[in-house]
């Protein structure tokens, strides 16, 4: 499986690579995860926030984004979380690979996660 949308000479297995989240995470209510995404990356600039106002906006997770969320440690490949998603849901996270391709390419387009080996191999160069 291709990492989707990475132009690359090499092909990059994405059941290979370990995700690691940027950012922080709560979970709500109803028990799913809310991203907590910086209004502002600069310090300077989250000074003129309003009082009041988060410093954050909150991205919320549906049921399969959460718990994938959740099983992002910077330690399981791809293969392990697609294989514990496959444990706990089941059928209902059918069909899994591409699912999870989909999600975790959108995360790290976003910015919201990064994998350890492209990270390493970046900054090898």
């Amino acid at each position: 499986m291709k990492l989707l949308m990475l132009k690359r000479k090499n092909e990059i297995n994405l059941l290979e690579l370990t995700p690691t989240t940027n950012y922080q995470h709560e979970i709500n209510e109803e028990g799913l995860v809310d991203v907590l995404v910086p209004r502002f990356k600069s310090k300077f600039m989250q000074k003129f926030i309003p009082k009041g106002r988060s410093l954050y906006i909150r991205a919320n997770l549906d049921e399969i984004g959460s718990k994938v969320w959740c099983l992002i440690d910077g330690k399981s490949k791809v293969f392990e979380i697609a294989e514990s998603l496959k444990n706990d849901l089941g059928e209902k996270a059918e069909p899994i690979y591409p699912r999870l391709n989909l999600f975790l390419t959108q995360l790290y387009h976003n910015g919201f996660i990064y994998f350890l080996e492209l990270k390493k191999e970046k900054t090898n160069v």
